[in-house]
């Protein structure tokens, strides 16, 4: 009786011993809230990482991605993460501008650098470095780029924009450092959610409105209620979404899991750029067809406008040392790249 009891015990552990140590462990589960809308664009690029660490980790680690307002709402999850009350928010810099003012600086700023001189700045520039110190006073465990957008449209608008006077008493719908410049312009500007421009834009309690790119907006309807359309966009030619990640989900994270959120992250900023600039120009396509006037800003008010915003970022930059840091860092590699491409980019169209 004695030998068959060993047997039935050796019998119990091999296989155990056969599948591995790792074969029962639970899934890792990481709960991430956004700042964006559901089906959105920049929501798509939230749900792409949480699928990209999901596939990577090949079952081990699992991201349920919710969109703004689901699981809390699209302004607090900056301290849900930083309080560890969700695992990992999707937002981005710019949308912290009133706690931190460089915050723009890593996401969205008026004559700003297209995506390709910014995320060389980003990744193989000074940076990644001036980003992580961003954060470094709020004890996240990681945060990283993660999305990236292309220029966007610069104004929906009842009524052409064409010169520096039609700017002036101009009713505008938009928000940040951009707000700011338009009112030295003389505009009045208007602070309204994604959701209102539209009806806000319908009933003429607002002149001029802009919100995101053009394939965003199209999924906005702002084609039906505006027909004229002001690019290029100025006030934005790119905008930087990143991750922010609870200090205690992150460190409890083994080290080949936390690589995969690393790369995801990266992975994500690419598609996120190739994919909305393909939706756009089908948007931008769609506009034509359905009979929208879209007009071009004259480049001379373009400079005009420019020379406003570097005034105000010089001004901002005074009160500031680590805001003069990044935006010393970002207009000495910008003159480099500016000579690069000179150089380096055809001019036969």
């Amino acid at each position: 009786m004695k030998g068959l009891r060993a047997m039935v015990c050796v019998l119990a552990v091999v296989p155990v011993l056969l599948v591995g140590p790792d074969a029962f462990a639970k899934t890792i589960q990481w709960k991430m809230a956004s700042a964006w809308p559901s089906g959105t664009q920049i929501q798509w690029a939230a749900e792409f990482f949480a699928d990209t660490v999901n596939q990577l980790s090949a079952g081990r680690f699992e991201i349920k991605s919710y969109p703004g307002g689901k699981l809390i709402g699209p302004l607090e999850v900056f301290e849900a993460a930083r309080m560890g009350t969700i695992d990992v928010a999707h937002a981005s810099p710019a949308y912290w501008i009133g706690k931190i003012p460089a915050g723009a600086l890593f996401g969205y700023l008026p004559f700003g650098m297209d995506p390709v001189p910014y995320l060389t700045w980003m990744y193989d520039g000074e940076g990644l470095d001036l980003y992580q110190e961003l954060y470094a006073q709020y004890g996240f465990g990681y945060t990283a780029p993660c999305g990236i957008l292309p220029p966007e449209d610069l104004a929906w608008s009842n009524k052409p924009i064409k010169s520096m006077e039609d700017f002036k008493g101009l009713k505008f719908r938009t928000s940040g450092y951009w707000g700011e410049i338009l009112t030295e312009a003389g505009a009045s500007v208007v602070m309204l959610p994604a959701g209102e421009i539209y009806e806000a834009l319908q009933r003429n309690v607002i002149d001029a409105g802009e919100f995101s790119i053009p394939s965003m907006d199209e999924t906005l309807a702002f084609h039906e209620i505006a027909k004229h359309l002001l690019v290029p966009g100025i006030h934005q030619p790119s905008t930087i979404l990143d991750i922010l990640v609870s200090k205690k989900s992150w460190e409890a994270l083994p080290a080949d899991l936390q690589e995969i959120v690393k790369i995801a992250a990266q992975v994500t900023t690419l598609r996120m750029l190739t994919n909305s600039i393909s939706k756009d120009i089908g948007a931008l396509e769609s506009f034509k067809d359905k009979g929208i006037d879209i007009n071009y800003l004259d480049p001379q008010i373009q400079k005009n406008l420019y020379q406003k915003a570097v005034t105000l970022l010089d001004a901002k930059a005074a009160k500031d040392p680590y805001f003069s840091k990044v935006w010393e860092s970002q207009k000495t590699f910008r003159a480099r790249y500016n000579a690069y491409d000179s150089l380096m980019t055809p001019q036969y169209e």
